[in-house]
């Protein structure tokens, strides 16, 4: 290191415990490795760098994972009412007719909000 560059002078300064506390906080939101640089960036009015928290991709895999369960529990149910349709009687069958149409129409609803979540993802 040049020597007009070397650190050798120091710089006291008192803080309270909530100042200390303020600062280490957001410090840690930077990239900053050290307290100390952090510090003297803040000082002389140098930028500092925070940390990028990518919340969109967040949101992105939580509407999935709700998207995901509730077809899961979609599919569930029509497996369970294709088997009693595949071994039931005329008359189970008929009126067993209203569920399962209901449940078709829920599926294609589900489909519909997937269809277009994707779509609006694709637009970001």
């Amino acid at each position: 290191m040049k020597e007009e560059n070397k650190r050798n002078k120091w710089l006291h300064i008192r803080l309270t415990d909530r100042e200390l506390i303020k600062l280490k906080t957001n410090f840690g939101e930077t990239v900053h490795d050290s307290l100390s640089d952090y510090s003297r960036r803040i000082l002389l009015k140098k930028v500092v760098v925070g940390r990028y928290r990518d919340t969109s991709m967040q949101e992105l895999l939580k509407e999935l994972t709700t998207l995901k369960r509730d077809l899961h529990g979609l599919a569930t149910n029509y497996n369970q009412l294709a088997k009693k349709m595949n071994t039931a009687t005329e008359n189970e069958i008929t009126s067993n007719r209203l569920p399962v149409e209901k449940l078709e129409q829920s599926i294609q609803v589900a489909l519909k909000q997937v269809s277009r979540f994707i779509d609006q993802t694709a637009e970001k």
